[in-house]
Protein backbone atom coordinates (compact mmCIF):
# COMPACT_ATOMS: atom_id res chain seq x y z
CA UNK A 1 0.00 0.00 0.00
CA UNK A 2 1.34 3.22 -0.90
CA UNK A 3 1.94 6.49 1.79
CA UNK A 4 -1.30 8.09 -0.62
CA UNK A 5 -3.62 5.23 -0.67
CA UNK A 6 -3.24 4.44 3.07
CA UNK A 7 -4.01 8.42 3.58
CA UNK A 8 -6.81 7.91 1.44
CA UNK A 9 -8.39 4.92 3.31
CA UNK A 10 -8.41 7.51 6.35
CA UNK A 11 -10.79 10.12 4.59
CA UNK A 12 -13.86 10.87 7.03
CA UNK A 13 -12.25 8.03 9.67
CA UNK A 14 -11.61 9.73 13.02
CA UNK A 15 -11.21 12.99 11.80
CA UNK A 16 -13.83 15.85 12.52
CA UNK A 17 -15.98 16.85 9.37
CA UNK A 18 -15.09 20.42 10.27
CA UNK A 19 -11.29 19.84 11.02
CA UNK A 20 -10.19 21.29 14.15
CA UNK A 21 -6.13 20.15 14.70
CA UNK A 22 -6.07 20.69 18.30
CA UNK A 23 -9.41 18.17 18.54
CA UNK A 24 -8.04 15.71 16.05
CA UNK A 25 -4.62 15.28 18.07
CA UNK A 26 -6.31 15.47 21.39
CA UNK A 27 -8.61 12.84 20.29
CA UNK A 28 -5.91 10.70 18.75
CA UNK A 29 -3.68 10.72 21.84
CA UNK A 30 -6.76 9.75 24.20
CA UNK A 31 -7.54 6.63 21.96
CA UNK A 32 -3.47 5.56 21.69
CA UNK A 33 -2.12 6.54 24.98
CA UNK A 34 1.12 5.94 24.74
CA UNK A 35 1.13 4.24 21.69
CA UNK A 36 3.36 4.70 18.77
CA UNK A 37 0.22 4.79 16.62
CA UNK A 38 -0.81 8.16 18.70
CA UNK A 39 1.84 9.67 16.51
CA UNK A 40 3.46 6.87 14.01
CA UNK A 41 1.24 5.22 11.71
CA UNK A 42 -2.14 4.33 13.13
CA UNK A 43 -2.33 1.21 10.42
CA UNK A 44 0.68 -0.21 11.72
CA UNK A 45 1.55 -2.64 14.90
CA UNK A 46 3.63 -1.14 17.39
CA UNK A 47 6.12 -3.04 16.58
CA UNK A 48 6.38 -2.39 12.63
CA UNK A 49 5.68 1.77 14.24
CA UNK A 50 8.83 0.71 16.20
CA UNK A 51 10.97 -0.67 13.47
CA UNK A 52 10.13 2.61 11.24
CA UNK A 53 11.29 5.25 13.82
CA UNK A 54 14.79 3.51 14.50
CA UNK A 55 15.43 4.05 10.66
CA UNK A 56 13.97 7.67 11.35
CA UNK A 57 16.46 7.77 13.92
CA UNK A 58 19.25 6.66 12.64
CA UNK A 59 19.06 8.49 9.42
CA UNK A 60 18.62 11.77 11.24
CA UNK A 61 21.44 11.03 13.47
CA UNK A 62 23.71 9.88 10.45
CA UNK A 63 22.70 13.05 8.34
CA UNK A 64 23.43 15.19 12.11
CA UNK A 65 26.67 13.95 12.36
CA UNK A 66 27.80 14.93 9.25
CA UNK A 67 27.69 18.72 10.60
CA UNK A 68 27.63 18.46 14.37
CA UNK A 69 29.84 16.67 17.05
CA UNK A 70 28.50 15.91 19.80
CA UNK A 71 31.65 16.45 21.81
CA UNK A 72 30.44 19.03 23.90
CA UNK A 73 27.18 18.19 23.86
CA UNK A 74 25.44 20.63 21.80
CA UNK A 75 21.64 21.36 21.82
CA UNK A 76 18.90 20.06 20.06
CA UNK A 77 15.18 20.87 19.45
CA UNK A 78 12.79 18.14 18.78
CA UNK A 79 9.85 20.09 16.95
CA UNK A 80 6.53 18.66 17.09
CA UNK A 81 8.12 15.93 19.60
CA UNK A 82 4.74 14.36 20.78
CA UNK A 83 4.91 12.01 23.13
CA UNK A 84 8.98 11.87 22.60
CA UNK A 85 9.32 8.40 21.17
CA UNK A 86 12.86 10.39 19.54
CA UNK A 87 13.72 12.32 22.11
CA UNK A 88 15.36 10.26 24.42
CA UNK A 89 16.97 9.03 21.89
CA UNK A 90 18.23 12.39 20.99
CA UNK A 91 19.65 12.53 24.59
CA UNK A 92 21.52 8.95 24.58
CA UNK A 93 23.19 10.48 21.10
CA UNK A 94 24.87 13.24 23.33
CA UNK A 95 22.45 16.15 22.71
CA UNK A 96 20.72 18.28 25.06
CA UNK A 97 17.19 18.51 23.99
CA UNK A 98 13.87 20.82 24.31
CA UNK A 99 11.47 18.63 22.82
CA UNK A 100 8.11 21.07 21.44
CA UNK A 101 4.28 20.16 21.06
CA UNK A 102 1.27 21.99 20.76
CA UNK A 103 -0.43 19.24 22.44
CA UNK A 104 -0.62 18.87 26.13
CA UNK A 105 -1.77 15.42 26.39
CA UNK A 106 1.34 14.42 24.35
CA UNK A 107 3.51 16.24 26.56
CA UNK A 108 2.22 15.15 29.80
CA UNK A 109 3.27 12.07 28.53
CA UNK A 110 6.43 12.43 27.67
CA UNK A 111 7.13 14.18 31.00
CA UNK A 112 5.79 10.80 32.36
CA UNK A 113 8.56 9.47 31.25
CA UNK A 114 11.30 11.37 33.25
CA UNK A 115 14.79 11.77 31.52
CA UNK A 116 16.66 14.53 31.01
CA UNK A 117 14.56 16.72 28.50
CA UNK A 118 12.58 19.85 29.09
CA UNK A 119 9.40 19.69 27.31
CA UNK A 120 7.71 22.94 26.26
CA UNK A 121 3.77 23.11 25.17
CA UNK A 122 3.79 25.34 22.10
CA UNK A 123 1.95 25.71 18.86
CA UNK A 124 5.56 25.32 16.54
CA UNK A 125 4.12 28.71 14.68
CA UNK A 126 4.23 31.02 17.43
CA UNK A 127 7.23 29.06 19.34
CA UNK A 128 9.47 31.56 20.86
CA UNK A 129 12.05 30.06 23.32
CA UNK A 130 14.19 32.91 23.39
CA UNK A 131 17.22 30.65 22.77
CA UNK A 132 19.10 29.18 20.02
CA UNK A 133 19.81 25.67 19.20
CA UNK A 134 22.37 23.92 17.49
CA UNK A 135 20.13 21.29 15.85
CA UNK A 136 16.25 21.69 15.06
CA UNK A 137 14.37 18.34 14.01
CA UNK A 138 10.73 18.46 12.81
CA UNK A 139 9.77 15.03 12.05
CA UNK A 140 6.82 13.57 10.04
CA UNK A 141 5.07 17.09 11.33
CA UNK A 142 4.76 19.34 8.89
CA UNK A 143 2.77 17.63 6.58
CA UNK A 144 -0.58 17.76 9.28
CA UNK A 145 0.27 21.72 9.12
CA UNK A 146 -2.65 21.67 6.85
CA UNK A 147 -3.04 25.91 6.80
CA UNK A 148 -0.59 27.34 4.10
CA UNK A 149 0.09 30.79 6.20
CA UNK A 150 0.36 28.53 9.67
CA UNK A 151 2.94 26.20 7.64
CA UNK A 152 5.19 29.40 6.71
CA UNK A 153 5.14 31.05 10.28
CA UNK A 154 6.14 26.97 11.35
CA UNK A 155 8.83 27.25 8.83
CA UNK A 156 9.83 31.14 9.95
CA UNK A 157 9.56 30.23 13.64
CA UNK A 158 11.79 27.01 13.76
CA UNK A 159 14.61 28.52 11.52
CA UNK A 160 14.67 31.49 14.07
CA UNK A 161 15.82 28.93 16.82
CA UNK A 162 18.34 27.96 14.97
CA UNK A 163 22.28 28.89 15.71
CA UNK A 164 24.68 29.88 13.31
CA UNK A 165 26.23 27.18 11.78
CA UNK A 166 23.26 24.90 12.86
CA UNK A 167 21.34 22.19 11.04
CA UNK A 168 17.47 22.35 10.38
CA UNK A 169 16.11 18.67 9.56
CA UNK A 170 12.83 17.94 8.20
CA UNK A 171 11.94 14.44 7.64
CA UNK A 172 8.32 14.64 5.80
CA UNK A 173 6.58 13.56 3.09
CA UNK A 174 7.21 15.63 0.06
CA UNK A 175 3.86 15.35 -2.21
CA UNK A 176 2.82 18.36 -4.20
CA UNK A 177 -0.59 18.09 -5.23
CA UNK A 178 -1.79 15.03 -3.46
CA UNK A 179 -5.51 15.60 -3.49
CA UNK A 180 -8.33 13.39 -1.31
CA UNK A 181 -5.62 12.58 1.80
CA UNK A 182 -8.23 13.74 4.26
CA UNK A 183 -8.54 16.69 5.96
CA UNK A 184 -5.78 16.55 8.60
CA UNK A 185 -2.82 16.06 6.03
CA UNK A 186 -1.43 18.50 3.34
CA UNK A 187 1.97 17.58 2.27
CA UNK A 188 3.66 20.23 0.02
CA UNK A 189 6.52 19.21 -2.65
CA UNK A 190 10.33 19.97 -2.09
CA UNK A 191 10.54 23.14 -4.77
CA UNK A 192 8.03 24.50 -2.47
CA UNK A 193 9.80 23.95 0.51
CA UNK A 194 12.90 25.42 -1.27
CA UNK A 195 11.54 28.74 -1.76
CA UNK A 196 10.17 29.30 1.00
CA UNK A 197 13.17 28.48 2.89
CA UNK A 198 15.28 30.38 0.43
CA UNK A 199 13.32 33.76 1.06
CA UNK A 200 14.43 33.23 4.78
CA UNK A 201 17.75 33.01 3.80
CA UNK A 202 18.36 29.09 4.33
CA UNK A 203 19.76 26.54 1.96
CA UNK A 204 18.94 22.97 1.42
CA UNK A 205 22.73 21.14 1.60
CA UNK A 206 21.14 17.38 1.67
CA UNK A 207 17.80 15.79 0.03
CA UNK A 208 17.37 12.27 0.67
CA UNK A 209 14.64 10.49 -0.49
CA UNK A 210 14.19 6.70 1.66
CA UNK A 211 12.00 3.69 1.60
CA UNK A 212 9.96 2.45 4.56
CA UNK A 213 8.97 -1.05 4.26
CA UNK A 214 6.64 -1.48 6.41
CA UNK A 215 4.66 1.73 4.93
CA UNK A 216 5.55 1.06 1.54
CA UNK A 217 6.20 4.10 1.35
CA UNK A 218 9.00 7.01 0.31
CA UNK A 219 9.70 10.07 2.88
CA UNK A 220 12.61 12.82 2.29
CA UNK A 221 15.35 13.69 4.72
CA UNK A 222 16.25 17.39 4.08
CA UNK A 223 19.18 19.32 5.70
CA UNK A 224 18.62 22.86 6.04
CA UNK A 225 21.44 25.88 6.56
CA UNK A 226 21.42 29.46 6.69
CA UNK A 227 22.92 30.57 3.27
CA UNK A 228 26.72 30.98 3.70
CA UNK A 229 27.22 29.06 6.77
Amino acid sequence: MTITSFFKQLVGVGAPSAFVPDEYWEQRHRSYHDSHEAVGHIGLSAEANATQYATKRELILDAVGRYVSTDETPTLLDAGCGIGLLTRHFVDAGFSVVGADFCEIAIERAKAEGGAVEFVVSPLSTLDLDRRFDVVVVVDVLLHVVNEEEWRRTLTALTRHLAPGGVFVILDWFEEDADGLGEHVCPRGADRYQRVLHELNFEVVEHTRFDLEHEGATKDLMVVRRCGS
